[in-house]
């Protein structure tokens, strides 16, 4: 048989073997092409990066994977192969040091030697199946050293090499034929990372799974996978799922259907899997729920309006912008700046009764009525107001709020500078304050101090602490 016809022959051959993304020819002259080697991993094999002079990264990395990018072999047939050469060939791949390429392109040769006969079906099964025994590269896969590689070391190896399929590998320190496509080693980890995904998705997508809801096998792209739990359920149970709970306004609860998982979908495959005029009833109470549960969030007070509007990061002031209305949003009145809400003292009592003794969700729908931050002031001013009248009393001359938290009962008003009694709130003589304690005929007579004053003077005092500074002498 002629080389020619034994190169058409093999082509034929391989086409009806193997699928297009796996086996592919370019044109007849010469005859080219290109084999996409998926390359089989053991169980559990992962790869790792370690932190060091021969990396570029700060912690070590180890991932486990199922899939690696492919090998690809780049061919061409000379007219004298498969009898007098082997076919013209060059390497690539992103996970393989050049180093590591060039050992695979020696061991391609030695193969066609081997055997002088058509050889691309031996060249597939050697790097599907030996590539990583060939190069010791058992469980693990170390790329610490391509982390290092950057785009001028492609450019300087490429100087000296072919980038076209090739006979003969050069005679320089690695195999002209050896390519490394690698543009940054930075970016290795992630595209590793994302090709194992990218590859276990094709593999479900196209092979037989069964429903856990429904108990029927079909193929994997007819089923819906959560992230990041990646629980699957075929289309059909979870779309009767969510098109009930959307029809019940049960929004918030598109969840993963297995068990307490909590992986939610996103809208564009809730869009992709109901009804649209559910898929709208979705959106509408998706955002309206949204809104209800953001505290800078209220609706306009007119009643014509009811447009969302946004509370100011003061929490005092929101703006409509569909109206235009500048309101308060605690009152729903027109704002009113700094001033207090003119509610009255009733109706403040009422609503920090109502939510400081209210639930979870008395509490938030309050929240929601008021504006979050408004609320909190209420409740703070209450609270204020209510610790003063229990603990301060007002200067009988200008009515100025007075704190007493130790010391005498002869108080100094800190705005007009009265002098007063804090028992009686009798103004004093500001000639002689004290007097007021030291006459008998006072109802406040020997009063000065509170009656556990001194008592409470030595309380903090650890024993004995109070003869410092005296010096003991023996009796």
């Amino acid at each position: 048989m002629s080389n020619i016809e034994s190169q058409e022959n093999e082509l034929l051959s391989l086409q009806s073997i193997f699928e297009e993304k796996e086996f592919s020819v370019d044109g007849m002259e010469p005859p080219s092409g290109r084999i996409v080697a998926e390359v089989r991993l053991p169980d559990g094999f992962f790869v790792t990066a370690t932190k060091g002079e021969q990396s570029d990264i700060s912690q070590e990395e180890v991932f486990h994977v199922e899939n690696l990018p492919p090998i690809n072999l780049f061919f061409e047939f000379p007219p004298t192969y498969p009898l007098a050469t082997c076919p013209a060939f060059l390497i690539s791949c992103n996970w393989l040091s050049v180093q590591q390429i060039s050992l695979l392109c020696k061991q391609l040769e030695y193969l066609w030697e081997m055997s002088r006969d058509v050889v691309l079906y031996i060249w597939m099964q050697f790097l599907q199946d030996d590539a990583l025994d060939f190069l010791n590269i058992k469980q693990c896969l170390d790329i610490s050293q391509l982390l290092k590689f950057k785009m001028k070391d492609n450019l300087i190896h490429r100087e000296t090499n072919n980038v076209i399929p090739s006979i003969s590998g050069g005679n320089g320190a690695f195999d002209s034929r050896a390519i490394n496509e690698l543009s940054d080693g930075k970016l290795l980890i992630q595209i590793l990372k994302d090709y194992d995904e990218y590859k276990k998705e094709v593999i479900f997508q196209t092979s037989i799974q069964e429903c856990n809801v429904c108990l029927l096998q079909k193929k994997g792209s007819d089923f819906l996978r959560f992230k990041p739990c990646k629980h699957y359920f075929c289309n059909d149970c979870v779309k009767e799922y969510f098109e009930a709970l959307i029809k019940d306004g049960s929004v918030t609860n598109l969840k993963c259907l297995q068990g307490e998982c909590g992986s939610e979908l996103d809208g564009s495959s809730v869009k992709n899997l109901v009804k649209p005029d559910l898929y709208e009833r979705y959106d509408r109470l998706l955002l309206s729920t949204t809104l209800e549960s953001m505290s800078d969030i209220t609706y306009c007070p007119r009643q014509d309006c009811q447009c969302a509007c946004i509370i100011d990061t003061c929490g005092r002031m929101g703006t409509c912008p569909a109206c235009a209305f500048v309101f308060c949003p605690f009152c729903k009145m027109t704002y009113h700046g700094v001033a207090p809400c003119n509610f009255k003292s009733e109706q403040r009592k009422r609503i920090f009764d109502e939510y400081t003794h209210g639930d979870s969700s008395t509490k938030t729908s309050m929240e929601k009525r008021y504006g979050k931050r408004a609320i909190k002031a209420l409740v703070e001013d209450t609270l204020s107001e209510s610790w003063k009248a229990s603990n301060s009393q007002n200067c009988p001359h200008c009515r100025a709020t007075i704190e007493k938290n130790e010391g005498c009962n002869k108080m100094t008003c800190f705005k007009c500078g009265s002098f007063f009694c804090w028992l009686c709130m009798k103004v004093l003589r500001s000639s002689n304050p004290y007097k007021h304690y030291s006459d008998p005929t006072s109802e406040c007579y020997n009063l000065l101090f509170p009656a556990d004053y001194m008592d409470n003077e030595f309380e903090d005092v650890e024993p004995g602490e109070f003869l410092d500074g005296y010096e003991i002498v023996q009796l």
